[in-house]
């Protein structure tokens, strides 16, 4: 698995994350910093710089580093909430959401009574540092979360509790290689254990770091998990999934969606309802609530389509009945002899024919050499839907081959061997 965080061990990555972050800003100790033996390694007041690096990694302290440090002019609320009127002003799903509230304090407002420490506030410096939109994500997730837990009659605390949590729910990945974190980059299954860790890391660090409700954390922990229980760290499911993890999750899943170009409410309305179970009711329904306020105006942005669709669709169809033959062969073979390794497969069928249906309830399934005359049609509404359920379920199949890599890492060798066929079918690409 991947690297294990303590907190009172430097962590390598975010470390170096501080140091180029003081080639920029002044960083100082706040406290005498001693390894676990008691030896000063750091006086109070000594500004941060590189030549400190070495001597920090190579002990173990006495206290969480990122404690002993803070960030001159670092992040704070004000600067929250400015880049949260940024959002609100022009990411136009978000505008429609906010708009479409039922009173009570606003998310801005909100915001603005939001508190977090030094060590906080230098992760979140650290995020405005990594990119013009870096940001912007959390701020997004966070409004987000605001808005459908006042959907859902969550009272104020707990929308404080989802807006912390939407706002600081990826620091964790300040602690992983960047190497796995590039955009653009599609890590393969057996890559993947190196970034499920992150919302554990997040939630560590909340639980030991801030003196926040323990709903943040845990729903920072819960941001990747879905009722059906085909998510992560964990894969809780049902009840299992605390509320406020619950509003999280969804906001940041549509999140990214929100920045499309082509009716984003749409887009993520169907994403959210393309596998029935993963998300509760009374969320979708904010959503689709919210999008037809704005269904005719987001219509008149017709997305265009670039021809490979036919194609995609036919691939889709093909590779979820291979997935599920290869599935069920191992099922009844004798290649897996232990009941976790049969529970694996067993759990992934169930998740395949999760897709299966979805492909279904689309339409695309029935007659798949038939796809070239649906995406020559000129039902631009169909050919969106299309569009938007073939992406979303070669996501989901992307999720069990992953999920199965992972736990697979727990099997005996000749188990794990036997399901890399399936998880390099289900992934999509060559082996």
């Amino acid at each position: 698995m991947a690297e294990e965080h303590t907190l009172n061990s430097v962590n390598r990555y975010y470390l170096d994350k501080v140091m180029r972050l003081s080639e920029q800003r002044d960083i100082k100790a706040t406290e005498d910093i001693f390894d676990a033996r008691g030896m000063k390694l750091v006086a109070k007041g000594t500004t941060v710089s590189r030549k400190l690096q070495e001597r920090l990694m190579a002990r173990q302290l006495s206290k969480p580093f990122e404690s002993s440090i803070a960030v001159e002019g670092g992040i704070d609320p004000d600067a929250i909430v400015t880049e949260a009127k940024r959002v609100a002003e022009t990411v136009e799903p978000v505008k429609a959401l906010l708009d479409h509230d039922q009173g009570g304090s606003s998310p801005i407002r909100l915001l603005s009574d939001a508190r977090f420490g030094s060590a906080m506030s230098t992760m979140l410096t650290i995020v405005q540092d990594g990119g013009a939109h870096a940001l912007q994500h959390g701020v997004l997730v966070s409004l987000i979360s605001i808005a459908l837990a006042k959907k859902c009659g969550l009272g104020v605390g707990d929308q404080m509790n989802v807006a912390l949590a939407g706002l600081l729910h990826d620091i964790g990945e300040l602690y992983i290689d960047p190497e796995y974190l590039h955009s653009g980059r599609r890590l393969y299954p057996h890559e993947w254990r190196h970034v499920v860790v992150h919302p554990r890391i997040g939630q560590m660090l909340i639980e030991g770091l801030e003196n926040y409700p323990a709903t943040v954390a845990r729903a920072v922990f819960e941001h990747h998990e879905r009722l059906d229980g085909g998510g992560y760290p964990r894969g809780s499911a049902g009840k299992a999934i605390s509320m406020e993890g619950q509003v999280v999750a969804v906001a940041e899943m549509i999140s990214g969606v929100f920045l499309s170009k082509d009716q984003p409410l749409k887009r993520a309305e169907l994403a959210l309802k393309i596998v029935p179970g993963e998300h509760p009711h009374q969320l979708v329904s904010a959503v689709s609530s919210a999008w037809q306020q704005v269904a005719a105006r987001e219509a008149a942005a017709a997305p265009s389509f670039s021809g490979e669709e036919a194609y995609t669709v036919r691939t889709l169809y093909a590779r979820i009945n291979q997935a599920l033959e290869a599935a069920q062969v191992l099922r009844e073979g004798s290649n897996l002899h232990s009941a976790p390794a049969r529970q694996v497969v067993a759990a992934a069928i169930l998740r395949i024919q999760g897709a299966a249906r979805a492909l279904t309830s689309a339409g695309l399934d029935a007659c798949p050499d038939h796809a070239p005359d649906l995406f020559s049609a000129n039902r631009v509404d169909v050919l969106f839907e299309a569009v938007v359920v073939v992406r979303e379920i070669e996501w989901r199949l992307r999720g069990v081959a992953r999920d199965i890599a992972l736990r697979a890492l727990a099997l005996e060798q000749d188990e794990s061997d036997a399901l890399q066929a399936l998880v390099t079918l289900l992934d999509g690409q060559p082996s």
